[in-house]
Protein backbone atom coordinates (compact mmCIF):
# COMPACT_ATOMS: atom_id res chain seq x y z
CA UNK A 1 0.00 0.00 0.00
CA UNK A 2 1.71 3.13 -0.79
CA UNK A 3 2.63 6.13 1.88
CA UNK A 4 -0.31 8.22 0.06
CA UNK A 5 -3.28 5.68 0.55
CA UNK A 6 -2.45 4.98 4.08
CA UNK A 7 -2.60 8.46 4.75
CA UNK A 8 -5.88 9.09 2.99
CA UNK A 9 -6.90 6.42 5.38
CA UNK A 10 -5.75 7.55 8.71
CA UNK A 11 -7.59 10.89 7.76
CA UNK A 12 -10.50 8.91 7.07
CA UNK A 13 -10.41 7.15 10.30
CA UNK A 14 -9.52 10.21 12.13
CA UNK A 15 -12.95 12.07 10.81
CA UNK A 16 -14.85 8.94 11.81
CA UNK A 17 -13.63 9.00 14.91
CA UNK A 18 -14.23 12.54 15.27
CA UNK A 19 -17.95 12.55 14.08
CA UNK A 20 -18.65 10.09 16.91
CA UNK A 21 -16.76 12.14 19.82
CA UNK A 22 -18.77 14.83 18.84
CA UNK A 23 -22.21 12.66 18.96
CA UNK A 24 -21.02 11.28 22.29
CA UNK A 25 -20.59 15.21 23.51
CA UNK A 26 -24.01 16.17 22.15
CA UNK A 27 -25.61 12.90 24.33
CA UNK A 28 -23.40 14.29 27.37
CA UNK A 29 -24.81 18.05 27.20
CA UNK A 30 -28.22 16.13 27.21
CA UNK A 31 -27.73 14.87 29.81
CA UNK A 32 -26.23 17.76 31.62
CA UNK A 33 -29.12 19.81 30.96
CA UNK A 34 -31.67 17.38 32.04
CA UNK A 35 -29.89 16.70 35.08
CA UNK A 36 -29.43 20.46 36.32
CA UNK A 37 -33.38 20.68 35.57
CA UNK A 38 -33.81 17.92 37.91
CA UNK A 39 -31.48 19.35 40.30
CA UNK A 40 -29.41 16.03 40.42
CA UNK A 41 -26.06 17.04 41.22
CA UNK A 42 -24.21 13.54 41.18
CA UNK A 43 -25.57 13.23 37.20
CA UNK A 44 -24.74 17.16 36.87
CA UNK A 45 -20.48 16.29 37.98
CA UNK A 46 -20.80 13.52 35.83
CA UNK A 47 -22.14 14.85 32.68
CA UNK A 48 -19.68 17.84 33.22
CA UNK A 49 -16.76 15.67 33.72
CA UNK A 50 -17.44 13.25 30.38
CA UNK A 51 -17.90 16.24 28.15
CA UNK A 52 -14.31 17.93 29.32
CA UNK A 53 -13.05 14.18 28.47
CA UNK A 54 -14.44 14.15 25.30
CA UNK A 55 -13.54 17.38 24.53
CA UNK A 56 -9.73 16.68 25.52
CA UNK A 57 -10.20 13.32 23.31
CA UNK A 58 -11.59 16.03 20.04
CA UNK A 59 -8.07 18.02 20.96
CA UNK A 60 -6.18 15.46 20.30
CA UNK A 61 -7.48 14.51 17.05
CA UNK A 62 -7.51 17.71 15.95
CA UNK A 63 -3.45 17.66 16.74
CA UNK A 64 -3.12 14.39 14.62
CA UNK A 65 -5.46 15.58 12.07
CA UNK A 66 -3.06 18.81 12.01
CA UNK A 67 -0.14 16.80 11.38
CA UNK A 68 -1.46 14.00 8.95
CA UNK A 69 -1.76 17.36 6.84
CA UNK A 70 1.58 18.64 7.43
CA UNK A 71 3.05 15.34 6.73
CA UNK A 72 1.19 14.91 3.57
CA UNK A 73 2.04 18.68 2.08
CA UNK A 74 5.10 18.34 3.18
CA UNK A 75 6.28 14.95 1.49
CA UNK A 76 4.73 15.89 -1.57
CA UNK A 77 3.59 19.66 -2.41
CA UNK A 78 -0.05 19.74 -4.07
CA UNK A 79 -0.63 22.57 -6.16
CA UNK A 80 -4.32 23.86 -7.38
CA UNK A 81 -4.63 26.13 -10.75
CA UNK A 82 -7.83 27.40 -12.32
CA UNK A 83 -8.02 27.01 -16.47
CA UNK A 84 -8.86 30.63 -16.66
CA UNK A 85 -5.54 31.30 -14.78
CA UNK A 86 -3.92 29.46 -17.01
CA UNK A 87 -4.83 30.98 -20.08
CA UNK A 88 -4.65 34.24 -18.56
CA UNK A 89 -0.65 33.48 -17.80
CA UNK A 90 -0.70 32.04 -21.60
CA UNK A 91 -1.81 35.33 -23.02
CA UNK A 92 1.02 37.13 -21.10
CA UNK A 93 3.52 34.80 -21.98
CA UNK A 94 3.07 34.97 -25.23
CA UNK A 95 2.05 38.63 -26.25
CA UNK A 96 5.73 38.88 -28.39
CA UNK A 97 7.90 36.86 -30.25
CA UNK A 98 10.65 37.34 -27.03
CA UNK A 99 10.27 34.80 -23.97
CA UNK A 100 9.00 36.15 -20.73
CA UNK A 101 9.07 34.93 -17.27
CA UNK A 102 7.49 35.85 -14.04
CA UNK A 103 7.06 34.53 -10.43
CA UNK A 104 3.42 33.07 -9.13
CA UNK A 105 2.13 33.30 -5.63
CA UNK A 106 -1.20 32.84 -3.75
CA UNK A 107 -2.90 31.37 -1.08
CA UNK A 108 -2.32 28.42 0.89
CA UNK A 109 -5.78 25.74 1.72
CA UNK A 110 -5.69 22.85 3.42
CA UNK A 111 -2.34 21.95 2.33
CA UNK A 112 -2.72 23.03 -0.96
CA UNK A 113 -1.37 25.37 -2.69
CA UNK A 114 -2.81 27.89 -4.66
CA UNK A 115 -1.59 29.24 -8.15
CA UNK A 116 -3.60 32.48 -8.87
CA UNK A 117 -1.38 35.55 -8.37
CA UNK A 118 1.41 36.85 -11.12
CA UNK A 119 4.38 38.61 -9.96
CA UNK A 120 6.45 40.46 -12.67
CA UNK A 121 9.77 41.93 -12.13
CA UNK A 122 11.83 43.72 -14.51
CA UNK A 123 14.62 42.13 -17.04
CA UNK A 124 18.17 42.21 -17.78
CA UNK A 125 17.30 41.04 -21.39
CA UNK A 126 14.53 39.03 -23.61
CA UNK A 127 15.19 37.44 -26.67
CA UNK A 128 13.29 34.84 -28.68
CA UNK A 129 15.49 32.93 -27.11
CA UNK A 130 16.12 33.50 -23.77
CA UNK A 131 15.04 35.69 -20.95
CA UNK A 132 17.02 36.90 -17.77
CA UNK A 133 15.36 38.78 -14.39
CA UNK A 134 16.95 41.89 -13.08
CA UNK A 135 18.66 40.54 -10.08
CA UNK A 136 17.53 43.34 -7.65
CA UNK A 137 14.22 43.13 -9.23
CA UNK A 138 13.24 39.41 -8.08
CA UNK A 139 15.64 39.66 -4.73
CA UNK A 140 13.14 42.62 -3.80
CA UNK A 141 9.68 40.79 -5.14
CA UNK A 142 11.12 37.84 -3.03
CA UNK A 143 11.46 40.49 0.17
CA UNK A 144 8.12 41.77 -0.13
CA UNK A 145 6.91 38.03 -0.27
CA UNK A 146 8.19 37.36 2.66
CA UNK A 147 7.10 40.89 4.09
CA UNK A 148 3.69 39.85 3.86
CA UNK A 149 4.10 36.02 4.54
CA UNK A 150 3.45 34.48 1.22
CA UNK A 151 5.71 31.93 -0.53
CA UNK A 152 7.24 31.30 -3.88
CA UNK A 153 4.60 28.79 -4.74
CA UNK A 154 6.27 28.84 -8.57
CA UNK A 155 7.54 30.31 -11.70
CA UNK A 156 6.43 30.17 -15.65
CA UNK A 157 8.12 31.23 -18.32
CA UNK A 158 7.36 30.88 -22.44
CA UNK A 159 9.79 28.78 -24.78
CA UNK A 160 9.97 29.28 -28.60
CA UNK A 161 8.03 26.75 -30.72
CA UNK A 162 5.29 24.32 -30.77
CA UNK A 163 4.27 21.03 -29.46
CA UNK A 164 4.78 19.14 -26.08
CA UNK A 165 8.14 19.30 -27.12
CA UNK A 166 8.71 22.73 -27.02
CA UNK A 167 8.48 22.71 -23.16
CA UNK A 168 11.23 20.45 -22.21
CA UNK A 169 13.33 22.09 -20.13
CA UNK A 170 16.44 23.86 -20.84
CA UNK A 171 20.15 23.87 -18.83
CA UNK A 172 19.27 26.86 -17.74
CA UNK A 173 15.72 25.88 -16.31
CA UNK A 174 17.01 22.81 -14.58
CA UNK A 175 19.79 25.37 -13.01
CA UNK A 176 17.88 27.39 -12.06
CA UNK A 177 15.25 24.97 -10.39
CA UNK A 178 17.69 23.12 -8.68
CA UNK A 179 19.05 25.78 -6.78
CA UNK A 180 15.46 26.71 -5.83
CA UNK A 181 15.29 23.07 -4.48
CA UNK A 182 18.15 22.79 -3.29
CA UNK A 183 17.77 25.91 -1.27
CA UNK A 184 14.47 24.63 0.10
CA UNK A 185 11.21 26.52 -2.10
CA UNK A 186 8.39 24.20 -2.70
CA UNK A 187 8.29 26.04 -6.03
CA UNK A 188 7.07 24.67 -9.31
CA UNK A 189 8.10 25.18 -12.80
CA UNK A 190 6.06 25.97 -15.40
CA UNK A 191 6.83 25.92 -19.00
CA UNK A 192 4.35 27.05 -22.35
CA UNK A 193 4.80 26.45 -25.47
CA UNK A 194 3.44 28.46 -28.20
CA UNK A 195 0.12 26.85 -29.22
CA UNK A 196 -0.25 26.30 -26.04
CA UNK A 197 1.09 23.13 -23.92
CA UNK A 198 2.48 23.63 -20.48
CA UNK A 199 4.76 21.15 -18.63
CA UNK A 200 4.59 21.62 -14.57
CA UNK A 201 8.40 20.22 -13.34
CA UNK A 202 10.06 19.88 -10.15
CA UNK A 203 13.48 17.49 -10.58
CA UNK A 204 12.88 15.52 -7.65
CA UNK A 205 9.33 14.57 -9.19
CA UNK A 206 7.66 15.23 -5.92
CA UNK A 207 4.63 17.32 -6.51
CA UNK A 208 0.65 16.95 -8.02
CA UNK A 209 -0.98 19.72 -9.64
CA UNK A 210 -4.88 19.47 -10.11
CA UNK A 211 -6.41 22.01 -12.74
CA UNK A 212 -9.78 23.92 -11.81
CA UNK A 213 -12.42 24.19 -14.53
CA UNK A 214 -12.34 23.44 -18.30
CA UNK A 215 -10.63 24.93 -21.45
CA UNK A 216 -7.36 22.69 -20.59
CA UNK A 217 -6.77 19.32 -21.49
CA UNK A 218 -4.19 16.59 -19.69
CA UNK A 219 -1.51 15.52 -22.75
CA UNK A 220 0.99 13.44 -20.60
CA UNK A 221 1.59 13.30 -17.29
CA UNK A 222 2.69 16.75 -15.73
CA UNK A 223 1.53 18.46 -19.37
CA UNK A 224 -1.68 19.85 -20.13
CA UNK A 225 -3.12 21.85 -23.49
CA UNK A 226 -5.20 24.75 -23.40
CA UNK A 227 -7.76 24.55 -25.64
CA UNK A 228 -10.34 27.18 -26.93
CA UNK A 229 -7.66 29.31 -27.80
CA UNK A 230 -8.78 32.37 -29.99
Amino acid sequence: MEKKEIIARKSSHIEEKRQELVGRRERHIESLTKAARDRQAYRLRRSFREICLTNEFLESLDLIAAETKQKQSGNCPRFTVSSLFLHDCFKKLTADRDEQFFFITGSEIDGAFVLDQMMEFAHQKRSIGGVQGDPKSTHNLLIRLEQFGHRLLAHFHSHPGNGAEATNPSGTDQNFQGRLENAGHIAVCAIFSRDGFIRFLRLDRKFEVEIFGTGVEKHAPNIYRLTNLD
